[in-house]
């Protein structure tokens, strides 16, 4: 399969330096009970206790990234706008084991095989061409047994993708099965098992 345009896999990268223009948190990852909430369902969710190699694409400033460290042996996080992925890394400084790059996905992933895969609030950014190239990638990363974990908003927004449609177009994907599935009010969260 040739991989199109990087610009033309997510959402218009404009969008996210605009959003950080004038605000280090503008979707409140620190002080919304909403985002505090979700990340402690989000780790609950996840069927291991710990894991040896995870994948955060999209880790904005690091909130989820710092919660998720003690619970890998090594921990690849990303994030698209240059500065964004600097706050993140120097959240972690004192964590040797969390890597911070700035890098786009789904074009990038670890070189490493992972077995945890997660999507907060960030798959529903993908196009179309992205969804088949992030599709293809995670039956090539994910490990056999490894999870991916998506959670998502699913109020009215004008991405790609709704945050309600991201679950179905995980449970389309050869090779992965759900094993947990959680509805809220304003969020769906699951887990798919790489088979």
């Amino acid at each position: 399969m040739s991989t199109p345009d990087g610009t033309r896999l997510h959402h218009d990268t404009e969008y996210f330096r605009d959003m950080y223009d004038g605000d280090d948190d503008p979707w409140g990852f620190d002080r919304r009970w909403y985002e505090r909430r979700k990340y402690a369902l989000s780790l609950a969710a996840l069927p291991e206790p710990r894991y040896a190699c995870a994948f955060e694409p999209g880790c904005a400033n690091g909130a989820l990234t710092e919660l998720l460290a003690p619970r890998c042996g090594r921990l690849v996080a990303t994030d698209l706008v240059p500065e964004v992925a600097e706050r993140a890394r120097r959240r972690l400084v004192g964590q040797p084991h969390v890597t911070v790059d700035c890098a786009a996905f789904p074009a990038w992933w670890p070189d490493e095989p992972i077995d945890l895969l997660v999507l907060s609030e960030i798959a529903y950014y993908l196009s179309e061409p992205g969804r088949e190239v992030a599709g293809a990638e995670l039956r090539r990363r994910v490990a056999p047994g490894g999870d991916v974990l998506a959670v998502h908003y699913t109020g009215e927004t004008d991405y790609p993708m709704r945050g309600c449609e991201v679950a179905s177009w995980l449970d389309r994907v050869p090779g992965l099965a759900r094993v947990v599935t959680y509805l809220d009010d304003s969020f769906e969260l699951g887990v798919w098992r790489r088979t």
